[in-house]
């Protein structure tokens, strides 16, 4: 009786099978017991085609897919041959393979089939071997090495271990006004990146965006750090409440005071946010005193002075004090870029003086890029570099000022703190802090950041001659708005 490889195969699973007559027997009959157990394994010989008539050993595997085996004798040949070919599949792909895309170990190199053949036809006709034999043998194993990755296996390449920072280098950075139009967006970049373990948000109650708002936010980032929120009243003093907020903190940045409003002098402003920055200070003074204290709070050339001031009549480095410039210097190099199309990774302008109209003073002739702009064409970007605050206030029509610009310069002035922090070397920013490179104890100049903050400030460097009449208005100017700040704190000090 007939049947197809499926009811053999049904058979064997039941534990019983159906022989027929090319069996033996004579006719149908179940096999049970100890011959259903034989017939499992190899069972009788089987006598078929040998193994080099591909002829027939392929009928046999056409039959396996066509037609229906009339024995098991036959089933189990159908499954020979067709084990043959699926293996010689397997091997002719194999070696295809090395063919194809040959290893560029040197053992292969010397030792593989095409080397004989490449080699004296090389000899003979002066062609090239094929390519992968052309390649230097230098794949030598390093077995110390790969031991060591199996005990401890690297993640990315070399490069990238360097930069990502480990959990020692993990640091903690607030942000005081972190619910305001500048605070919310450096609030982001700052949880973005990869050394800030732990972010602080403060900002007062009256805020439009509560703090806690803002951090619920910043915690939904696919970020390791950790984002929390403090909230304080108008009359609550930080110094007594944000202990939990700043100790321990590595960084503070600042973007808090009010805006300059119609009708308010340089004096009136500085004396409300000079008022608003020492709360802080003086809290940071208390409860980080070690941490770097980046202040982008209007006007810079007079309350970092002033912050400095306090902190060295306290005691403490007057150098953990810094004036956020930054945002000059990515104004000046989008300018150049702009002018030029050099690209903006090649651009690096100085910008030194201070952080407010003419005391903004772009180095544009040690740039390279900038070299190619015609005189009066660098005239005027040294004025738009002056006056870009201003070209973004009118854009706005008077509703805003440089928030996002000023965040975005506010957290790479944070990423060169932290790498700086870090340990990394050759970290430099511009920044306005206490100097010696002038007549000036302030001045904003190229600043390297060390494991402690400020640790070298960096001279101007050679100056073109328009650069040098205009370095002569800056320092008028700039003198009299740090002793403005000068003054401020002689009449006041910390906690």
């Amino acid at each position: 009786m007939a049947f197809s490889a499926a009811w053999a195969t049904r058979g064997l699973r039941a534990g019983s099978l159906v022989r027929g007559p090319a069996a033996g027997g004579g006719g149908c009959s179940v096999l049970r017991g100890p011959a259903v157990i034989v017939r499992r394994g190899l069972g009788e010989t089987v006598v078929g085609p040998p193994l080099t008539d591909l002829q027939g050993n392929l009928r046999h595997v056409q039959n396996f897919f066509t037609k229906g085996a009339s024995s098991y004798n036959e089933f189990k040949q159908q499954c020979v041959s067709l084990r043959l070919f699926a293996f010689g599949g397997v091997t002719a792909g194999c070696v295809l393979a090395l063919f194809v895309d040959p290893p560029k170990s040197s053992y292969w190199c010397r030792w593989s089939p095409t080397y004989l053949p490449s080699r004296l036809k090389s000899m003979f006709f002066g062609t090239a071997p094929p390519l992968f034999l052309t390649e230097p043998n230098n794949h030598k194993t390093d077995v110390t090495a790969m031991v060591k990755n199996i005990v401890h296996p690297k993640i990315g390449t070399e490069e990238e271990e360097q930069k990502a920072p480990s959990d020692k280098n993990k640091f903690k950075v607030c942000v005081c006004g972190g619910a305001g139009g500048i605070g919310q967006p450096l609030s982001m970049l700052m949880a973005l990146d990869d050394r800030v373990g732990e972010l602080c948000i403060f900002d007062l109650k009256i805020a439009m965006v509560p703090a806690e708002g803002v951090a619920a936010d910043l915690s939904h980032l696919e970020r390791p750090s950790k984002v929390k929120a403090y909230s304080l009243d108008k009359e609550d003093k930080p110094i007594e409440k944000l202990s939990e907020c700043l100790s321990g903190c590595d960084l503070v940045l600042v973007p808090a005071g009010l805006p300059r409003k119609p009708g308010m002098t340089r004096a009136d402003l500085l004396g409300i946010n000079a008022g608003i920055a020492k709360n802080i200070v003086e809290a940071c003074a208390k409860h980080c005193p070690n941490a770097v204290v980046g202040l982008i709070v209007n006007p810079v050339n007079s309350v970092v002075p002033a912050m400095a001031e306090l902190y060295k009549k306290k005691g403490l480095d007057p150098k953990k004090i810094v004036g956020v410039t930054t945002l000059d210097v990515v104004r000046a190099n989008k300018f150049v870029h702009e002018a030029t199309g050099a690209p903006l990774e090649e651009i690096d302008v100085p910008v030194v003086g201070g952080h407010a109209g003419e005391t903004i003073l772009p180095l544009f002739s040690q740039v390279e890029a900038a070299k190619a702009i015609p005189a009066d064409k660098l005239k005027d970007l040294d004025k738009r570099v002056q006056d870009a605050g201003t070209e973004v206030v009118n854009a706005k029509k008077g509703k805003g000022s440089a928030t996002l610009s000023m965040a975005y310069a506010g957290a790479r002035l944070g990423k060169a703190v932290l790498a700086g922090l870090s340990g990394e070397k050759g970290v430099q920013e511009c920044a306005y802090v206490g100097s010696s490179i002038t007549e000036l104890p302030y001045f904003a100049s190229k600043v390297t950041f060390g494991p402690k903050g400020v640790a070298a400030v960096h001279p101007l460097g050679p100056l073109s001659d328009h650069e040098k009449e205009r370095l002569i208005v800056v320092k008028n100017q700039l003198h009299g708005e740090i002793e403005a700040g000068v003054q401020y704190a002689t009449g006041n000090q910390l906690a």
